[in-house]
């Protein structure tokens, strides 16, 4: 009968926990034999003879005891409070036990509730390790922070199937005690980062019931009953009293009954202890970063607008940066007509939005609040000015600041004249906390540094740091072999200011393509549809799509293969790169970045309402559709642009950090 080679490591106060293990792995597999190794530095005689009498009712293992000189442990770190220097252990496995090839790690802090025979009889010939995908590190967007892009394998390290002989060959017991000794980055999840950095690229993915944490249960709950491994992940055990939350931490209790431990259910004091201890509110110095993001709209979210600034608020910051020591409230422009006391609260895509009370109660609602910093897209309300801490610091995400000047430009459409939103207040507002040291700068384009300084009245030496915009990166696309169509889009609001009747004008003049206008009318709705209602007939290749998002929006943008862009302004709409992300090319009036010059074909100023400048359009649309060579070329270079500058994983951790530092100033 084969062998399964199974390893826990503990130190002596963790015996009645692996003892549970252990015996609910023998329940559950009484036809395989095991090899169970116990790593310690201590076991005393009494947890010793407990464990031993296993051999009285279960025939089908031995146990071993191993005990360890830990010297060349105890120098590294340990930033996770219930976690001990035992878990470094599993590095030095290899090494100890030079006559085995294949080893099953497991942490104590589970049960097994099943077989374990599919899971020992995995192949990993060409891997060091295999392991289940870490579902909380998933949801946490914590993988960019090391250096990991977001559809990177990142395993659990509790249940581990080890290529001991690839680890030997391969010297990875003395590379993991190295990068602990030296981290490549800072790390928070110490051994279990290092394992997945380590070993990277070669880690073999298992199915989700080998490791089913308290994540897998809530987010799987049909899942529960086939779960083999039970693992109660985080500080919170079982035995911790009710403040555990896993849903199927009463196995633990059955399989504790079991076990010669099981007078201890009744003795242990330690329960209540622990649950009084895990009851309490955390200390002051514990509690997450607390951001106040401010914003007018939400991408739909909390009955907002569609555009730019909350698509960016709603599918980037608000989703990706919230993380164990970083929590992110969404407040939306303050309305002055209000005059409740309270804020009225949303739940939005797990973030809570507000709309705040009245001004005359703001600046009590923020007092009680606390926010430790204040993040704005660009500053679109003044309600900072009620924050009554003059120590509070903001954080400006400069993204389409407009100086007079470019006012000017936006006056020049006549046909439906965009509404100013000029806003002395608000601007004068960030003066004064740049002036009292309060305001960090960063930007989504250099291009637009020099006008923030002009908008803001700053000094020409003010630091504006580049802080490019994400976008996310479908990894099934292939930008070289994706079949795309003859289509041409128009991503955006229907309005004054985007100027849609010129797209409608170039898809009338060139019959041979199918034109999509993608986006709707919000503001000014009536005045926007009446300049449009012309163009809805009469033009067979001209589509309107309404609203759309989603898969179903990214759908039109991968299939087309030139996306135009009509506004009379712009800064750098995420829609560019979107485009390029699919390898969709750009014509444009708008040249942000150098991006349309680079990748597509910029067709230089076009004032007015436009209807001059059309030819324009059509001839740089035609010389691309035509040149099927260089269209594919550009098309590689932009997605490859996109992909290096304006990836999330650099967003997350880049902006995670930022937010770190400034929260400590």
């Amino acid at each position: 009968m084969e062998h399964i080679h199974l390893f826990f490591a503990l130190n002596d106060t963790y015996c009645r926990h692996c003892c549970t293990t252990i015996v609910s792995l023998l329940e559950n597999n009484p036809d395989d034999f095991f090899d169970i190794y116990l790593l310690s530095d201590y076991i005393s005689p009494e947890n010793r003879q407990k464990l031993s009498s296993l051999g009285q009712r279960y025939s089908h293992h031995t146990i071993h005891f191993h005990i360890v000189d830990d010297t060349d442990f105890r120098n590294f770190n340990l930033n996770i409070g219930y976690i001990t220097l035992q878990t470094y252990y599993r590095y030095a496995i290899a090494e100890w036990f030079p006559q085995l090839d294949k080893a099953l790690y497991l942490d104590c802090d589970l049960v097994v509730n099943g077989p374990l025979k599919a899971l020992w009889q995995t192949d990993i010939t060409d891997y060091i390790c295999a392991g289940v995908p870490d579902l909380w590190i998933e949801n946490i967007y914590y993988k960019p922070e090391i250096g990991m892009s977001l559809d990177e394998l990142y395993i659990n390290a509790g249940v581990l199937l080890l290529n001991l002989k690839k680890m030997r060959e391969e010297h990875t017991g003395r590379l993991l005690s190295q990068a602990t000794a030296q981290p490549p980055c800072k790390i928070k999840f110490q051994d279990q980062d290092i394992i997945n950095l380590v070993c990277r690229g070669k880690i073999k993915a298992l199915p989700e019931r080998f490791n089913f944490t308290t994540e897998n249960a809530f987010k799987h709950p049909d899942q529960r009953a086939e779960a083999t491994i039970i693992h109660y992940t985080g500080e919170r055990k079982p035995w911790c009293g009710e403040v555990c939350a896993n849903p199927l931490k009463h196995l633990y209790f059955d399989y504790l009954k079991k076990t010669p431990y099981n007078d201890t259910l009744k003795k242990d004091s330690m329960l209540k202890r622990l649950t009084h201890l895990f009851s309490r509110k955390p200390k002051e110095s514990s509690r997450p970063i607390r951001v106040a993001l401010l914003i007018d709209e939400f991408f739909g979210g909390a009955g907002t607008a569609f555009g730019g600034y909350g698509f960016l608020a709603r599918h980037y910051i608000a989703k990706y940066l919230p993380c164990d020591d970083i929590q992110i409230d969404v407040l939306l422009r303050l309305d002055y007509q209000r005059k409740k006391k309270k804020a009225t609260k949303t739940r939005v895509d797990n973030v809570d939005v507000y709309v705040l009370p009245g001004r005359k109660y703001a600046s009590a609602w923020l007092k009680k609040k606390n926010y430790d910093l204040y993040f704005s897209i660009e500053l679109t309300s003044s309600f900072l000015q009620y924050e009554p801490d003059p120590g509070k610091r903001l954080l400006l995400w400069v993204q389409d600041p407009r100086p007079w000047k470019d006012w000017l430009e936006i006056q020049t459409v006549k046909l439906f004249p965009e509404s100013c939103y000029w806003n002395t207040e608000v601007y004068e507002l960030v003066h004064r906390l740049y002036t009292e040291g309060r305001v960090t700068f960063v930007t989504q384009g250099r291009f637009l540094i020099e006008k923030a300084r002009c908008l803001y009245r700053l000094s020409p030496e003010t630091p504006i740091d580049y802080l490019p915009n994400p976008v996310d990166i479908d990894p099934a696309f292939d930008v070289k072999s994706f079949p795309k169509k003859n289509h041409i889009i128009f991503i955006g609001r229907i309005e004054s200011v985007k100027r849609g009747w010129l797209f409608c004008e170039i898809a009338k003049r060139m019959p041979e393509y199918e034109f999509y206008m993608l986006g709707q009318s919000f503001r000014e709705k009536a005045q926007n549809d009446s300049v449009m209602a012309q163009y809805r007939e009469g033009i067979k290749n001209l589509h309107f799509t309404g609203h759309v998002e989603g898969e179903e929006k990214f759908n039109y943008i991968k299939e087309a293969k030139i996306l135009v862009n009509t506004s009379i302004h712009e800064a750098l709409p995420v829609t560019f790169l979107e485009a390029l992300a699919y390898g969709t090319l750009l014509v444009s009036c708008q040249n942000p970045e150098s991006l349309t010059e680079k990748f597509g074909i910029y067709t230089g100023p076009v004032l007015g309402d436009g209807f001059d400048k059309i030819d324009l359009f059509v001839e740089a649309i035609r010389s691309l559709m035509e040149n099927e060579e260089k269209r594919q070329a550009l098309s590689i270079a932009g997605y490859e642009y996109v992909k290096q500058v304006h990836n999330v994983p650099d967003f997350i951790r880049n902006t995670r950090e930022l937010i770190r530092r400034e929260a400590r100033r």
